[in-house]
């Protein structure tokens, strides 16, 4: 182990005594882990460290977290793009309905996973969206069901500067907020001029301008929060919120640096047993075991324990312990096309300018204040036309998808099975009525300081996959090695032409007084979406959708919740089908994919499924019924719990700019 790794422990475990949370590195895990656990997590991101968090509540309870990732200190420059230490470096198979060439897939491989690396943006979607997961055959998630561990998750704080409220329409309806949860949730303290410019724009097009982009509406556009500290400014992610504040329990373990390559499953149906690899931590026992590693990776470990489509166990060589076809189908994500329009007003002041002196005065002022351009996250301002407002043509697109086969569209093998069809044509009927809404977002499109429009489809019809190539998942040298992922992006034509018209919207944005202003130029492709002399050629603009999109890094479905007769993997309970004590939290359980980013939404899943374990083995839920679920509060044993990562300072020098 290099110096640094030693360096990271060291910070790691700083606040804790020897009687306290054990940190359980790969030379330590074999001598201080516990004979067994009343609930083993497989994964430390969003999901899992929230549910290992409140089953943790009990101090009559013993909670283990397996990561594969480490606690790192990660740099300031995070935002600027993925490092491979804290990514899974995956890579889709190449994409037919596009251009034939893969796509980078990033996911956290660090503890805390994709929220320490993702774009801070906090949308939650539409009512209706929830509504349509209930419509599914799950009752209690809808959005009522939802909201109470949407504000349980967070602390929201509104503190704009007045005038920014004003001219920004930042007025959130603070009853469908927390003001008390562990994840903090606030507006930045410095807005660019761009915000203001593209929010009039949208508006000159019909486009309504909403003051909470989380109140149940999602048709409209907005100045979305983000997870950051009010205080100073800095990312507040699942480790900060759930992990870093509850150091002091002396029953919580995490166990980084271990890649669980399978679950073993009794003949009871029970899955008391995990194995993860190398020579550190062979077997971990555990009464329940909770699946928390992700959309991408939960299947996989599924299917080569046993668990899923018979077809790929046989060619896995793995014993079929329950066929569910449905585990690895139905992935869903929103693609993504940044298009690029150049603004060149000589006085705009962006993110371009942030070098040199400017650079230097925006990270002193960050540092003492806590103020200024460094705190702007690279997205801010953002909107969601209704497919009625991006496009007359509409009604044909979603006439065009009705009247096709359910079944053309989806992929051989196990998305042919009969209840996987049924499922898809079902999801199918609920985007069809969610899209002819006035009040549902069809397209996302996120506005940056120096010209870049990025779009993306936000209810797409196409439907991919994940799978496992070996029944050893350390087989080929990696996890990213053995396992094939393939989105199948565009595999319903009419996902691109959304796209094509999320394009010809910009250009009629970029066409508003208020974006003139900006004095936008736009290199090719993009000057094609801009009304000129010429028609549009709508031909050259779906190719440059073929070529340029990529993901947004919101995969969800893999394990979707819905009954069984539908393809489901999990129950409303987010138990496995025939399984007896092995649940599936993470956004793979998501049936249909909403317009928003996922990270509130995966916050509140894990929160209500650790309310419904605790009911299910009748312990208490903090004394909060589902409709006014508490407060979280700092451990009594220790009232001064550390408010920020061990390992991350809290004023940590954080670049502006932030992935996706």
């Amino acid at each position: 182990m290099d110096l640094s790794a030693f360096l990271r422990i060291l910070l790691f475990c700083a606040y804790l005594p020897v009687t306290e949370c054990l940190f359980l590195h790969q030379e330590n895990v074999t001598d201080l882990i516990l004979p067994s656990y009343d609930y083993i997590v497989v994964g430390g991101g969003i999901a899992g460290l929230v549910v290992a968090n409140r089953l943790s509540e009990d101090p009559d309870v013993t909670v283990l977290i397996l990561e594969a990732g480490e606690p790192q200190v990660y740099a300031g420059l995070v935002g600027h793009g993925w490092n491979p230490e804290y990514d899974w470096n995956i890579t889709t198979a190449p994409q037919e309905f596009l251009d034939n060439r893969t796509r980078w897939y990033n996911l956290g491989h660090v503890v805390g996973g994709g929220s320490v690396l993702n774009g801070l943006v906090v949308t939650r979607g539409a009512k209706v969206e929830y509504d349509a997961w209930q419509a599914l055959g799950n009752p209690g998630w809808g959005w009522r069901g939802l909201l109470p561990y949407f504000k349980k998750s967070e602390t929201f704080v509104d503190d704009v500067d007045p005038d920014d409220a004003s001219a920004l329409h930042i007025q959130p309806d603070m009853s469908v907020h927390g003001t008390s949860g562990p994840l903090e949730v606030a507006y930045p303290k410095f807005f660019y001029n761009q915000s203001n410019s593209f929010l009039h724009g949208v508006s000159e097009l019909g486009i309504p301008l909403l003051n909470d982009a989380n109140a149940g509406v999602s048709a409209g556009a907005m100045i979305v929060p983000a997870t950051i500290s009010a205080q100073n400014q800095s990312r507040t992610d699942s480790r900060t919120a759930y992990l870093d504040r509850v150091l002091n329990r002396p029953n919580l373990h995490l166990a980084s640096g271990q890649t669980v390559t399978r679950i073993l499953v009794g003949t009871d149906g029970t899955a008391p047993i995990i194995v993860p690899p190398f020579g550190h931590l062979k077997r971990a026992h555990g009464v329940e075991v909770v699946a928390a590693a992700g959309a991408i990776l939960s299947p996989v470990l599924l299917q080569v324990s046993g668990i899923g489509p018979a077809p790929i166990l046989d060619e896995l060589n793995v014993t079929v312990q329950v066929d569910l076809p449905g585990v690895g189908q139905n992935l869903q994500d929103h693609p993504m096309v940044e298009a690029f329009y150049n603004y060149t007003e000589p006085g705009l002041f962006s993110t371009r300018n942030l070098t040199g002196a400017t650079l230097q005065e925006a990270e002193a002022e960050y540092f003492t204040n806590h103020t200024g351009p460094w705190t702007a996250p690279l997205i801010s301002t953002t909107a969601f036309p209704s497919l009625r407002s991006l496009t007359s043509n509409w009604s044909t697109i979603l006439r065009n998808i009705s009247s096709s086969s359910a079944a053309r569209y989806l992929p051989s093998g196990p998305g042919q099975h009969p209840a996987v069809l049924r499922g898809y044509a079902q999801q199918r009927q609920q985007l069809l009525r969610l899209l002819s809404r006035n009040d549902v977002g069809a397209l996302e499109i996120m506005a940056d300081s120096v010209g870049t429009l990025t779009i993306a489809n936000h209810h797409p019809f196409s439907r991919g996959t994940v799978r496992a190539l070996s029944s050893d998942i350390l087989s080929h040298g990696s996890v990213a090695s053995n396992l094939a992922l393939d989105p199948r992006y565009c595999s319903q034509p009419e996902d691109c032409q959304v796209l094509v018209e999320g394009l010809l919207f910009n250009g009629r944005i970029i066409g508003t007084g208020a974006m003139q202003q900006l004095a936008p130029r736009p290199p090719a492709p993009w000057d094609a979406t801009v009304a000129g002399p010429e028609p549009v050629n709508e031909t050259a603009l779906l190719e440059a959708v073929r070529g340029w999109l990529t993901t947004e890094f919101h995969p969800c479905g893999t394990t979707s919740m819905m009954p069984i007769e539908l393809g489901g993997v999990v129950d409303p309970r987010l138990m496995v089908y025939g399984m007896q004590n092995l649940r599936v939290v993470d956004a793979g359980i998501i049936p249909l994919i909403p317009a928003a980013h996922l990270q509130a939404a995966v916050y509140a899943i894990a929160e209500k499924a650790a309310d419904m374990i605790k009911e299910d083995h009748g312990a208490s839920t903090s004394g909060s019924p589902p409709d006014t679920p508490s407060a979280w509060k700092p451990s009594p044993s220790n009232p001064a719990d550390p408010p920020h990562s061990a390992g991350i300072p809290s004023g940590g020098k954080e670049s502006p700019k932030q992935a996706n």
